[in-house]
């Protein structure tokens, strides 16, 4: 079991020309699916981004992806250089195949990982999964070590306890987690404690995300409740450094590496640094081929649906893919242009880059913050190196 789980899964470079991958030299190969299992969920997240449809523990009929059409993406996708696969959802574990699917895609030799709120995870499933298919890194959302606050947040009463419940059947099966927090001003407080928690579960790491203003986290940005700039830097340095020195556990965060400490970089190396979208395909519960789950809110987002248009003339000429490899082969925007980590960064998350700017590839967020402050890091400027600027 791999230790960590990136949010936005890092996939090794490789070029589209590779033995068995068949790709014009300009179309980069196809690594990886996203795959949005159900659009549904069991709970029903105060920040959730990319709001899925409360269900009560029943899927919606429609929004969970139809078995047929994922078989035939999976074979369509085999020669373009598929490896890989994340379940996610809403929550993965709702789709009616779910056990389906994971032999499936077990058997055409993907690797697998998975996003889960863990709820629905039992005894037996959780030996299936460790015995009987290829998931190499799992990781679970638990924002708490508070019950009662955890519950608020997730919308459902027994969400915390579920949680643990399913924690405790993974880490039994042999699968020691990662846990995922989403930070907002309401229970940055109870950092350690959830470390702490992790620890006593047998996690492999715990990673913290900001709740982002998208989807139902704009309400607690408007509520004033979101990360601000400053708190959000302060909040990733404590957790990449005193925190991390503290406790024998991995910690993450992400932030462009250009906002990071020299000891950070050196600590987490390429972790984190950027969005590899340029090998991934988003498939949502409905069929819809997307970026990646920022199509739920987003149509334009969206480039075709299974069944009805073929995967690989949407990945080799749709117009925003197009358009978003031309930008990201350079020259980049703004301070990304003279920025020592562009060629990784890649303007890091080009989904909350669109949310922000309507561009996908644009400075991102944090960096025109602190560019605009004056606080972008001189030493990371391509130009300070050539003694264009002054330290």
């Amino acid at each position: 079991m791999t230790d960590v789980l990136d949010t936005c899964d890092g996939l090794a470079e490789s070029s589209p020309s590779s033995p068995g991958v068949e790709m014009p030299p300009d179309v980069p190969a196809l690594r990886m699916f996203y795959l949005y299992l159900s659009a549904g969920c069991n709970l029903h997240c105060r920040h959730c981004w990319i709001t899925p449809t409360f269900v009560h523990g029943k899927p919606v009929p429609g929004e969970c992806l139809d078995f047929k059409l994922l078989r035939g993406a999976v074979a369509e996708a085999k020669p373009m250089g598929l490896t890989a696969a994340k379940l996610t959802g809403g929550e993965p574990v709702l789709h009616p195949e779910f056990r389906r699917i994971a032999d499936f895609l077990t058997a055409e030799g993907l690797d697998l990982s998975m996003e889960t709120n863990a709820t629905l995870i039992d005894r037996d499933l959780a030996i299936h999964l460790k015995e009987k298919t290829s998931l190499a890194r799992i990781a679970v959302s638990l924002d708490s070590a508070d019950e009662g606050w955890h519950d608020r947040f997730r919308g459902v009463r027994g969400a915390y306890a579920g949680a643990v419940r399913g924690i405790g059947h993974l880490v039994a099966a042999g699968i020691r987690p990662q846990i995922i927090m989403s930070v907002c001003r309401e229970n940055v407080g109870g950092i350690e404690a959830l470390i702490e928690l992790a620890l006593r579960l047998d996690a492999s790491s715990v990673k913290f995300n900001p709740v982002t203003p998208s989807g139902r986290g704009a309400e607690i940005h408007q509520q004033g409740q979101g990360l601000s700039f400053d708190e959000l830097l302060a909040l990733t340095h404590r957790i990449r450094g005193p925190l991390q020195d503290r406790y024998p556990i991995h910690l993450g965060g992400m932030v462009p590496p250009a906002l990071a400490t020299v000891k950070e970089l050196l600590r987490y190396g390429g972790e984190g640094a950027g969005c590899h979208v340029r090998h991934i395909l988003g498939i949502l519960g409905t069929g819809e081929m997307a970026l990646c789950g920022i199509g739920r809110n987003l149509p334009e987002l969206c480039f075709g649906k299974l069944g009805k248009d073929s995967l690989r003339e949407v990945w080799m000429t749709h117009p925003v893919l197009r358009q978003m490899r031309a930008d990201l082969a350079g020259p980049f925007p703004g301070v990304c242009g003279d920025c020592l980590h562009a060629g990784r960064c890649m303007t890091h998350c080009l989904a909350q880059n669109y949310e922000a700017t309507g561009k996908l590839v644009n400075v991102s967020p944090l960096c025109a913050e602190a560019e605009r402050r004056g606080v972008f890091p001189p030493t990371r400027r391509i130009s300070w190196g050539r003694g264009e600027i002054a330290p």
